[in-house]
């Protein structure tokens, strides 16, 4: 989605929404593969009637323009030097997650059968669930809304 047109990128989420419909199911919001979204794409989300999108540094509520700063934690195993740098890169990011309400790990088929990296997602998941609920960016994005309302 990151060269996308308007047109082709509000096709294909259009299409991939009616195809979740078609399968009972409510898509509400739209992640572009590797959170590759460009501007257009963005637009095309908006109209498609998605109510957020997610990049890899952040989360925008499509409705009010709301952006929520965080950086994903996600994992690049493909070979040993990618998964050392994987595991000191988010190391250091889940520090700084610590002082954000909203913490993300990505997690892919692969990253589990690497042990030290599904080590480490483990204690991410212990240690992050201390002072945050897990949630779907569905719910969570409600829960900020309705946060605002009542300020």
């Amino acid at each position: 989605f990151f060269d996308l047109d308007y047109d082709e990128a509000f096709a294909r989420i259009t299409r991939a929404r009616d195809e979740f419909k078609a399968a009972r199911l409510s898509p509400l919001g739209f992640v572009a593969p590797a959170w590759l979204l460009n501007a257009e794409g963005e637009r095309a989300a908006r109209d498609a009637g998605m109510q957020y999108t997610t990049r890899i540094n952040s989360v925008l509520d499509l409705l009010t323009g709301e952006l929520e700063p965080t950086r994903s934690l996600v994992y690049s195993t493909e070979s040993g030097w990618r998964r050392a740098i994987s595991l000191g890169w988010n190391a250091a990011l889940a520090r700084t997650l610590e002082m954000r309400e909203l913490a993300r790990l990505s997690i892919h088929p692969p990253d589990f059968t690497e042990p030290k990296i599904r080590t480490q997602i483990l204690q991410f998941i212990e240690r992050f669930v201390r002072t945050r609920n897990a949630t779907t960016y569905r719910d969570w994005i409600g829960s900020q809304r309705t946060n605002r309302k009542a300020s």
